[in-house]
């Protein structure tokens, strides 16, 4: 997205960008049918439409059941000279090599050769642009693996040339990630769908935190050795991490925000996500290194996982109670 904004001629940093489209969040889903039988994400879905909706961006969100017409509508976009930024599972992706399924990564199409039989695809997972093939494509965009089906998605923007002011964007963006971390009702952060129980914001973490100790005894040691490394994947190492860096990435939004807006209680705050972000990735690594060792990373990282949940639900209070002092 903000590669995308940078196309129309508006420069953000990433941080403000992820910060202005609510994105920190969490997801805890645990099915027995998947393997392993739990998956942690990542960031909220609607960041692109939360992104939009701050900075007075038309967006259109495409869904198209049929690979073909998929193809061509972005195809269209692209003999245009517009970029479509699309829906893709990674396991499809040639230039990746993934080894698990994720249906909810996005990519951004920038062109295509159909001599060669490849589009050319920019990537937050890769520093250049890559080649991807067709066949590769067809098969990411119309993936219905977790976290949620790929559905061939696309997205279609309306970019003015001004842009609602940040000072403006940054007050409602901050209620609405706060209002997904600890707002939810109950019914609407822990439920079950489609036979997996599904955990959201720090409902969703207190959920994956009380349930950790159970791990060794309710899978296979080879099961549990593959949770512990899809953890770490998850939490830190697959596309920009959840855990650390999001953290991270939050942190400096809260800070930047905080100049930009004169508003200094952000600072600190900002500095506490970008410390619980250190916190998730001691964990995270904490589960890599013990990976041969289930049982072991459990009861190791147990305690930072609870000391996680306490210091965010603290942090997100903390900026509720911030943001309803906002300057008028």
């Amino acid at each position: 997205m903000r590669d995308m904004l940078k196309f129309y001629g508006h420069d953000y940093s990433e941080d403000m960008v992820f910060g202005l489209g609510a994105g920190i969040d969490f997801m805890y889903i645990s099915h027995p049918a998947i393997e392993p039988p739990v998956f942690i994400g990542g960031r909220t879905p609607d960041l692109e439409e939360n992104l939009c909706l701050r900075l007075g961006v038309g967006m259109e969100h495409v869904i198209c059941l049929d690979d073909d017409e998929a193809w061509r509508s972005v195809k269209g976009m692209l003999d245009d000279g517009v970029p479509a930024m699309v829906h893709a599972d990674v396991f499809y992706l040639d230039y990746l090599r993934a080894k698990r399924h994720f249906s909810a990564h996005r990519i951004i199409l920038v062109g295509y050769d159909d001599d060669k039989g490849v589009a050319f695809v920019a990537d937050n997972d890769r520093e250049t642009i890559q080649e991807c093939s067709f066949e590769s494509l067809r098969k990411a965009r119309a993936s219905s693996s977790l976290p949620r089906p790929a559905d061939n998605a696309y997205y279609r923007f309306d970019v003015p040339r001004r842009l609602t002011p940040v000072e403006q964007a940054v007050p409602p963006a901050i209620g609405e990630a706060v209002r997904h971390s600890v707002g939810l009702p109950e019914a609407e952060a822990s439920f079950e769908h489609a036979g997996a129980r599904v955990g959201l914001g720090e409902v969703g973490l207190g959920e994956f935190v009380s349930d950790m100790p159970s791990f060794p005894d309710s899978m296979q040691a080879e099961m549990l050795s593959l949770l512990c490394k899809n953890i770490y994947v998850s939490a830190e190492k697959g596309g920009t991490g959840y855990g650390g860096n999001f953290r991270r990435m939050y942190g400096r939004f809260l800070k930047e925000a905080s100049r930009m807006c004169g508003f200094g209680a952000l600072d600190a705050l900002g500095d506490e996500f970008i410390s619980v972000g250190d916190l998730w990735t001691r964990l995270s690594l904490t589960f890599k290194d013990n990976s041969s060792d289930g049982r072991k990373a459990v009861v190791e990282a147990h305690p930072m996982g609870l000391e996680i949940h306490e210091r965010e639900v603290r942090a997100f209070e903390a900026l509720d109670a911030a943001s309803r002092m906002w300057p008028a």
